[in-house]
């Protein structure tokens, strides 16, 4: 079940938020203080968090920036009674995925969270026919057996089923990789790619890394 973080000091709302959570099949962890929450947080991450902008101790925009520091990809949703369009544009500038203004409705908080859930499984998996990667736990599955891959194989991978039916150049499999402009001795790559067939043909994955000469490589 996902696990949601609300920081917010007023009770009533608190209460609210909780019963939403737990409502749609979540677990809720509700945070009066900044400085709890952020011990909390370094413990265990959650799926979403919900950040008041008003709290007695720590602005939620200095958890929000902190948090910002070390984490850019936990969905992180600002939840204030300031309404001004400069307000919205701060925290949003400073790394907020959504701004809702209280007083707010029980659906619309709903909605919102399993959006932002939603978006953030679907940039975790990648999948093509039977074939899926799970960025989040680093983990592949072919023909629904899990599957040893290499921290290069899964990069590589992943790479061409990000961009499933699409060339992808020699130059680009570098610098997303290898992290580098220089493309050098291509032997290494093409062993990593000559591993990643035998893997695909021995557990009968139903996808192809086909050659495209003097280019790159295609996965369909």
């Amino acid at each position: 079940m996902p696990i949601i973080y609300y920081v917010e000091d007023d009770q009533a709302i608190g209460y609210v938020i909780e019963k939403t959570i737990n409502h749609s099949g979540m677990i809720g962890k509700g945070f009066q203080k900044g400085e709890l929450f952020l011990d909390a947080y370094k413990k265990e991450k959650p799926d979403l968090i919900l950040l008041d902008v008003m709290l007695p101790d720590i602005s939620g925009l200095e958890l929000l920036k902190s948090i910002r520091k070390v984490d850019k990809e936990t969905p992180i949703m600002m939840i204030s009674a300031l309404q001004s369009e400069m307000d919205k544009v701060i925290a949003l500038d400073l790394g907020a995925d959504d701004y809702m203004t209280k007083p707010f409705g029980v659906l619309e908080l709903t909605s919102r969270i399993q959006a932002k859930l939603r978006k953030r499984i679907d940039e975790k998996l990648y999948q093509l026919k039977n074939v899926v990667l799970d960025d989040k736990k680093h983990l592949c599955y072919m023909n629904d057996h899990e599957i040893y891959l290499t921290n290069k194989e899964f990069s590589i991978l992943k790479l061409l089923l990000k961009n499933k039916g699409v060339v992808v150049t020699k130059e680009s499999i570098f610098k997303e990789v290898w992290e580098t402009d220089f493309i050098g001795e291509t032997r290494t790559l093409d062993m990593h790619i000559k591993s990643l067939r035998e893997k695909i043909n021995q557990n009968e994955a139903e996808i192809e890394i086909k050659t495209i000469r003097g280019i790159g490589y295609q996965v369909e």
